[in-house]
């Protein structure tokens, strides 16, 4: 069960990533009906304007140091700004002369742009890996050491959580001890040196702890910060486009282009930030996912990522923003059990397979509307 629950939360944690590309398919398709293949380089360009956020405004790689949540969030904003602008330079130069020539001709622009925008990075920053910095510190949390006295015989597995910070910890991780008091296993007082010794070494060497043979759950701070963000962003879109004069403008230019335009609202404008938005958050994503997901940011770190949260928005609904999250989050979980529980080998096949299979049983995804109806 402990491994269960471990494989959900890091297919949570890599299902966000996906979100935060997903959501600029989504959202470039519910306007102009055009898959922007070229969003997947938007989050390696994040990733790297955030890389040269840190290193050149923070002095993110002297000796190794930690640079705090500040740096983090300055970085991803920078970014996703960066990123933003270029998208609304591509959508200007290459988007908008060719809206009107066919989806395919489209289509192609999108590959295209795709493939210059990897050639560029590898011929300006270089095809090396380039470790990203780090920007977390380790002393997160205040320690807070178990109570022994608060657990008592006879209570119950739900009643039997202690949940313990440890400032020690690598990375500032969170370590839930769970099930201290299974099979007659009450924490004494004479016990209390060797439940801090076993915290002690989890942190020293950032493993999860095993009391008594039961290994506990470690969920770090890095994790939360990507929930979090996520939940941030699924809100503020939704609220964008729900209940804010350019989200009304959204769904009607999304409904009907002419007579979107006929009533007065100027397309072009709408279009441009559509893709403004779509980006800064895919920017914003490529800092985060940079620093956690990949460890290190390399020059076609965006193909897959960006392939796998097309299959993303296509199982959630391509068109519906909740739908996307929701389908980047099932997709996530779906991909750390086949790699836990089968092998890793079969999880980009695993992937795809489920995008064949919904484009045969369900093609408007599970939240998806009909064409006419999305956003």
């Amino acid at each position: 069960m402990i491994q269960f629950i471990s494989n959900l939360l890091d297919g949570l944690t890599v299902g966000c990533i996906y979100a935060l590309i997903a959501v600029g398919y989504t959202m470039v398709y519910g306007i102009i009906k055009l898959i922007n293949f070229a969003h997947g380089e938007f989050y390696m360009f994040g990733a790297y304007c955030g890389f040269f956020t840190l290193v050149l405004l923070f002095g993110g790689q002297e000796g190794g140091r930690e640079l705090g949540f500040f740096a983090l969030i300055c970085a991803a904003l920078i970014a996703g700004l960066c990123t933003g602008v270029l998208a609304l330079i591509v959508e200007r130069l290459v988007y908008r002369p060719l809206r009107k020539s066919g989806r395919i001709v489209a289509l192609l622009a999108a590959l295209g742009v795709s493939l210059f925008m990897q050639n560029a990075a590898q011929k300006t920053v270089g095809a090396d890996d380039r470790a990203f910095p780090n920007t977390f510190p380790s002393q997160r949390f205040p320690r807070e050491k178990l109570n022994a006295s608060s657990i008592r015989a006879g209570d119950t597995a739900e009643r039997d959580i202690a949940v313990v910070y440890s400032e020690a910890h690598a990375g500032g991780r969170l370590t839930r001890v769970e099930n201290l008091a299974q099979r007659g296993n009450i924490i004494k007082p004479s016990d209390r040196a060797h439940l801090d010794a076993i915290l002690e070494q989890s942190a020293k060497d950032g493993s999860a702890a095993d009391i008594y043979g039961y290994s506990a759950i470690s969920v770090s701070n890095k994790d939360g910060v990507i929930f979090t963000t996520v939940a941030l962003v699924a809100l503020l879109l939704y609220f964008i486009v729900q209940h804010t004069r350019f989200g009304r403008a959204m769904r009607a230019v999304s409904h009907d282009f002419d007579a979107a335009a006929l009533m007065g609202i100027d397309v072009a404008r709408v279009v441009a930030g559509t893709f403004f938005i779509g980006a800064f958050v895919a920017g914003v994503g490529g800092t985060l996912g940079g620093g956690m997901y990949h460890s290190k940011i390399f020059p076609l770190m965006g193909l897959m990522p960006g392939l796998k949260a097309f299959v993303a928005a296509v199982i959630g609904g391509i068109g519906s923003i909740p739908g996307a999250v929701a389908g980047a989050l099932l997709l996530g979980i779906a991909e750390a059990l086949v790699g836990s529980y089968i092998s890793t080998m079969y999880t980009d096949a695993f992937t795809f397979g489920i995008l064949i299979f919904m484009l045969l049983v369900r093609p408007n995804g599970l939240l998806g509307k009909p064409l006419s109806d999305k956003l």
